[in-house]
């Protein structure tokens, strides 16, 4: 342990909101603020760890686990501004001796984070995936105009409102949904769940099934795009969205126009969306559609040595 730290100490009770206040007073930005206290807040949370030099407290570390992603140890860690990677390595390599962790370890940080992104690359982490949130100012599109080569005829689209109806639709529904999750979350892995968490997960009460879309031919979905409502009345949010194995992905472009004039028929001024390097669909649909340039996430994973 580093020689200007005088103490590590592990405190499975912390107190919230002096915590809220430490952190608020070290200029942590709100990403990194509420990722600490979702880690410090989980039924999950493995432990809480503080770092203290001549009495003061300059370092916090919170782990835990997830049940829906239970192959890794998620972590957070926060320190003083202006002092040097002496307390994180401390706090680092408290955790990595606990026995309750389970590699690898993974974290998120700013990609402008340049200290963080440094810290980790120098203790052995690697970048897994980066997040986009950027956000689309909705205008209506014509899609027979933006979709030349589809002939629309040839397909129905339903929402899923109506799709629903359809028990075997929904299951199918389902099933492509939950496919194309665990693909794009390869290098952290998703836990055994049955699909009735998968369709929670879809169905939720946040999902608005009107302006959530599949694609059809012959009864089989070849695409689908779901969409969400958010706290700001004049916002929404794209949800999972992709297409059946060797299906043109343009087809999950189509259900996003779609859903932008969903958006236009309802009022809503902006879409956001979390776009992961990992999902191939999401990615697409950042190149076709003109979103706004925003800050990105870099996740990290470390395994044991």
């Amino acid at each position: 342990m580093p020689g200007n730290v005088c103490k590590i100490n592990d405190n499975n009770s912390p107190n919230v909101e002096l915590i809220k206040e430490k952190l608020s007073s070290w200029g942590v930005d709100d990403f990194t603020l509420q990722y600490f206290l979702r880690g410090l807040l989980l039924k999950n949370k493995i432990c809480t760890v503080e770092a203290f030099e001549h009495n003061e407290l300059v370092g916090l570390l919170t782990s835990w686990r997830t049940d829906f992603h239970p192959f890794c140890t998620y972590f957070s860690i926060v320190s003083k501004p202006h002092i040097g990677f002496g307390i994180e390595d401390a706090l680092l390599e408290f955790l990595s001796e606990r026995k309750e962790i389970q590699y690898p370890l993974q974290t998120s940080i700013w990609e402008s984070s340049y200290r963080s992104k440094l810290f980790f690359e120098e203790n052995g982490f690697v970048e897994i995936r980066r997040t986009y949130s950027p956000l689309l100012k909705t205008s209506r599109i014509d899609c027979r105009q933006a979709f030349p080569d589809i002939i629309m005829e040839d397909y129905s689209i339903k929402d899923l409102q109506s799709a629903a109806k359809n028990p075997e639709l929904k299951l199918k529904l389902i099933c492509l949904v939950k496919e194309n999750y665990e693909i794009s979350h390869f290098a952290n892995p998703v836990g055994e769940h049955g699909l009735e968490k998968w369709e929670q997960l879809i169905f939720d009460e946040d999902t608005i099934l009107q302006g959530s879309f599949v694609v059809l031919k012959d009864n089989e979905i070849l695409a689908y795009a779901l969409l969400h409502s958010s706290d700001n009345p004049n916002h929404f949010e794209f949800g999972w969205r992709g297409t059946k194995a060797n299906t043109d992905v343009r087809f999950m472009l189509w259900l996003t126009a779609y859903q932008i004039n969903y958006a236009v028929e309802k009022g809503v001024n902006s879409i956001e969306a979390e776009i992961d390097t990992t999902d191939e669909s999401a990615l697409e649909m950042l190149k076709f559609f003109p979103f706004s340039p925003a800050p990105t996430l870099i996740t990290f994973q470390k395994f044991e040595e």
